[in-house]
């Protein structure tokens, strides 16, 4: 097991091996890159940044024209299981559903004092083989 990191410590092999239809894990965080964009909670998932996919993958553009702005504090709240396509934004209903996944996202921050993130790779400093 590594050590330079927190592993979670959620055993899903029965999910894996098909003996159960439900996993034992009710969060997941969404990232691109090194940014936390969404947290999954049960069936319902939060975005914190817009993000507008497209055909070759997710825009995301710097200044007033970005595809992935900051939602200034009002996050899009989506019932995943009754909306899969995440067509109808439910926050005003369900606002209450932002506490228990910020949970897990405050439970995220605090790892990152212990164990911080690497860095992201830089793919346009190109070195040689050799």
């Amino acid at each position: 097991m590594p050590t330079d990191r927190p592993i979670d410590g959620v055993d899903q092999t029965d999910v894996l091996l098909g003996s159960t239809a439900v996993g034992r894990r009710e969060n997941l965080l969404s990232f691109i890159g090194a940014d936390l964009v969404a947290a999954r909670w049960k069936q319902w998932r939060i975005y914190f940044t817009d993000v507008h996919p497209t055909g070759i993958g997710p825009q995301r553009q710097p200044g007033m024209f970005s595809a992935s702005a900051p939602m200034a504090g009002y996050p899009k709240i989506y019932n995943i299981e009754m909306d899969p396509h995440e067509d109808l934004i439910v926050a005003a209903m369900f606002g209450w559903v932002s506490g228990p996944a910020l949970k897990t996202v405050d439970e995220y921050m605090a790892t990152l004092k212990r164990y911080p993130n690497p860095p992201p790779p830089n793919i346009t400093q190109f070195r040689s083989g050799g």
